[in-house]
């Protein structure tokens, strides 16, 4: 049976994002992803509800394996869906983009 380091990964990896990526929208190191998910550290209770929010997966199933991957809590005005293929594309490209390049990206935007 899968534990926190497997299930971490799995639903990581299902929204294609590099440990980099995940650690830049948590605000930790990527040691810090490559720790967890290698069952050498886990992380600290303050970082579950941004790690649920971040993964879209329930905390039940990413702490105790229970209930199914794709449950999610997130209410329906935060989930953001794409309106055409370009728009899919775009976001694609912006998740495969280093934690730098995708901070500079914002600030042009803002």
């Amino acid at each position: 049976m899968a534990g926190f380091p497997e299930r971490l990964k799995a639903a990581r990896t299902g929204l294609g994002l590099t440990q980099e990526q995940l650690a830049f929208e948590l605000n930790v190191t990527k040691a810090s992803i490559s720790a967890w998910e290698n069952g050498r550290e886990g992380p600290g209770f303050r970082l579950l509800p941004a790690i649920h929010r971040v993964l879209g997966v329930s905390l039940d199933f990413l702490i105790c394996g229970e209930g199914g991957q794709a449950e999610s809590t997130t209410p329906p005005s935060e989930k953001l869906t794409t309106r055409n293929e370009t728009e899919a594309e775009l976001l694609r490209a912006f998740r495969r983009l280093p934690a730098r390049r995708r901070k500079a990206l914002l600030g042009m935007i803002d």
